[in-house]
């Protein structure tokens, strides 16, 4: 199936691995030219992916980033906001003043910032936004409180845009993954280390631990999830906006 991305240019934030990288990929093996932003560089340079290496936790990073693309491509199609960060805790009154001013800025606010900065160039000849969740914006976590809460508000965020700019040729579309095997989860400093180091226990197993209770018994590629993020993203989804869109192999049908 052709998508369409010949000739159109992307933005897509924590690039440097796990869904963003996946999303980066897909969108440049589909013919689109991508620019990817994280504070570290990739491992590899591929052919359509330029990066971008900036802090998007900052005020002006994320219109730092939406003007070197602009500079770089002279337009914009798509805005995928993937970066974020999370800290799991015993419970909610252990979660730091840090820990939320950090998952609120990232999460929510620099996405905030992004769109907000993006929106002029999308209309020039419409656009779509693909604002990515999680299932613990629906279903929170009392260990991840900081995280839950900032993915919540940015479903929340991503609808009122969607139905201000509707009727101006912008789509604004939620991806909410589920279990799914990035540096996030899996990672030296990932929720199955922190885990770890609350309640003992090695990290392999309680990740493997933790998949084995998920209807599919497995983590979630990052490519399984950049997948539906191309699609929705693309002229094959024209008429999906204001939605969510829940990849998570049946986890929240069994919650």
């Amino acid at each position: 199936m052709n998508l369409n991305y010949d000739g159109k240019v992307a933005i897509v934030t924590g690039a440097s691995s796990g869904i963003g990288r996946a999303t980066a990929l897909a969108l440049a093996e589909e013919g689109a030219k991508v620019v990817g932003a994280s504070r570290h560089a990739p491992e590899e340079d591929v052919e359509g992916i330029s990066h971008f290496e900036i802090d998007l936790s900052t005020v002006e990073g994320p219109a730092t980033l939406v003007e070197h693309a602009i500079r770089l491509h002279g337009r914009l199609d798509v805005l995928v906001n993937n970066a974020a960060t999370g800290q799991v805790n015993r419970g909610f009154i252990d979660e730091s003043e840090e820990s939320w001013m950090s998952a609120l800025n990232l999460n929510l606010l620099a996405a905030a910032r992004a769109i907000r900065a993006a929106l002029p160039h999308l209309l020039v000849q419409g656009g779509v936004v693909v604002n990515v969740t999680s299932v613990n914006g629906r279903v929170p976590s009392f260990q991840a409180s900081a995280y839950s809460a900032s993915k919540a508000a940015l479903l929340n965020l991503g609808n009122a845009v969607a139905s201000e700019y509707a009727d101006r040729d912008i789509r604004v579309v939620t991806i909410s993954p589920g279990l799914t095997a990035t540096p996030m989860w899996l990672g030296p400093e990932g929720i199955a280390q922190q885990v770890a180091h609350m309640i003992g226990g090695d990290p392999e197993s309680i990740a493997s631990d933790t998949a084995s209770e998920t209807p599919l018994k497995r983590f979630l590629t990052p490519e399984e999830i950049a997948n539906c993020i191309c699609f929705i993203a693309s002229t094959r989804a024209s008429a999906v906006t204001g939605t969510e869109l829940v990849v998570d192999g049946g986890i929240t049908q069994t919650m």
